[in-house]
């Protein structure tokens, strides 16, 4: 998993597969993915498995034979396949190179004996940890609070194993009802674990976004709930990064230069979790966590110029088209055109220094927006491609803090969304 310290992907590793292939199918600018799911043991078909792609709203059950079919967009995808008592299974997927049938042979999950002691209590102590699990992996915006999971009981809640850590696995997909965006998100969770005495949250999986079925009177108001949780995301700003239309869409970057922290050699772990993406919990779960806070130190810190650079400092494109984000210095993102929610005012990039809190300042006048999003970016490899749908690869090798890094799975959207069929 990456390094940074509140970190979320959507890609995990195959686990196991075996495919047969023909030929490639394609009609009309979608394509069609067939395939089978058996028991890699048995080699009987696995009825009714979840099929979807990651993070999209693409996904299907497998019929009595274990059979299902797709219709996807071009491009490369995340195929996921889950099944209750099965490890779950990922495979990548390209059109370029599509077959005309996959059969998929998946594993069943090993229990281990503490795990199996733990997943039985339901206790105080298990309530307790479910609201904190809630909190860091929900979010604390208004779409995350307003998030509600349907099926807790399959999750594993262990914060007794290692001391000041909250590890959570979940025995079957987590049906996550997201009331203000209209979406149910069955997410795959593959692992989560919350580090107290640091405040270090990580948790890996792969979501599915069913639509709900929406009464004309809500219509509204879901669609501009989704389009304001759609502005200023990272998938957003990838997305203007893929077309060279960062300005544009509202975005101003600022390069950065290191300096000496005035408040070396000691910081609390509060003023370092203003940094967003290292602190994306509420109020109440930072709270809890103060009387066990850590003393550490940081000498020096990013400082970000006066004026704005050309977006295409980041980026360079390949004779096929490919952009890569090849800038390997931090810089900082300004969404012009909304403001941060009151809720997160307490983490803000703005409270680390007099620099940041003035940041943007001619911008936002010109906005009408008192205080834009800002987010900070910095890359941890030499090279990250971005596909026009605004997921990128490696997704490890951005780490992302700020008010982007803060919007969680409350706030998560699929990947196609708004994205017209080629």
């Amino acid at each position: 998993m990456t390094r940074f310290q509140t970190r979320f992907v959507l890609k995990f590793v195959c686990l196991y597969c075996l495919l047969f292939s023909l030929t490639s199918a394609y009609s009309f600018g979608q394509y069609s993915l067939k395939g089978r799911v058996v028991d890699a043991e048995t080699l009987e078909p696995l009825l009714f498995a979840t099929v979807f792609i990651s993070n999209s709203s693409i996904g299907t059950s497998t019929n009595k034979k274990g059979e299902f079919e797709l219709s996807i967009p071009e491009g490369n995808h995340e195929l996921v396949i889950s099944y209750i008592g099965f490890q779950p299974f990922s495979y990548s997927i390209s059109t370029k190179v599509l077959r005309s049938f996959y059969e998929f042979r998946i594993l069943p999950e090993i229990v281990e004996l503490e795990e199996s002691e733990v997943k039985e209590k339901r206790d105080k102590t298990w309530y307790d940890n479910l609201e904190v699990f809630k909190k860091y992996f929900l979010g604390g915006s208004a779409n995350g609070m307003s998030c509600n999971i349907l099926n807790p009981e399959v999750l594993i809640l262990d914060g007794e194993t290692e001391p000041n850590s909250l590890k959570v696995r979940a025995r079957d997909i987590l049906q996550i009802e997201n009331p203000n965006l209209g979406y149910q998100i069955k997410y795959v969770l593959t692992g989560f674990e919350l580090n107290k005495a640091r405040n270090e949250v990580v948790y890996a999986g792969y979501p599915f976004f069913v639509e709900e079925k929406l009464p004309k009177r809500r219509i509204k108001k879901v669609t501009e709930s989704r389009e304001k949780a759609y502005l200023g995301s990272m998938m957003h700003f990838m997305r203007s990064l893929y077309t060279g239309d960062v300005e544009n869409s509202g975005y101003r970057i600022f390069a950065t230069q290191k300096v000496p922290n005035p408040k070396a050699p000691i910081i609390s772990n509060l003023e370092i979790n203003l940094n967003g993406e290292d602190s994306q919990e509420n109020t109440s779960v930072l709270d809890s966590l103060d009387s066990n806070q850590e003393k550490i130190a940081y000498d020096s810190m990013d400082i970000p110029f006066n004026d704005p650079i050309d977006a295409q400092t980041l980026t360079r494109s390949t004779q096929d088209g490919k952009v890569f984000i090849i800038y390997n210095k931090p810089v900082y993102i300004l969404y012009l055109h909304e403001e941060e929610e009151s809720a997160f005012f307490l983490y803000s990039l703005r409270n680390i220094n007099f620099s940041l809190k003035n940041l943007g300042q001619t911008e936002s006048k010109e906005s009408g927006v008192k205080l834009p999003q800002l987010s900070k970016m910095e890359m941890r490899s030499k090279a990250v491609q971005v596909f026009d749908n605004g997921s990128y690869f490696h997704p490890f090798d951005i780490f992302v803090q700020g008010y982007m890094g803060w919007e969680r799975i409350g706030d998560l959207m699929p990947l196609d969304y708004g994205m017209e069929i080629k």
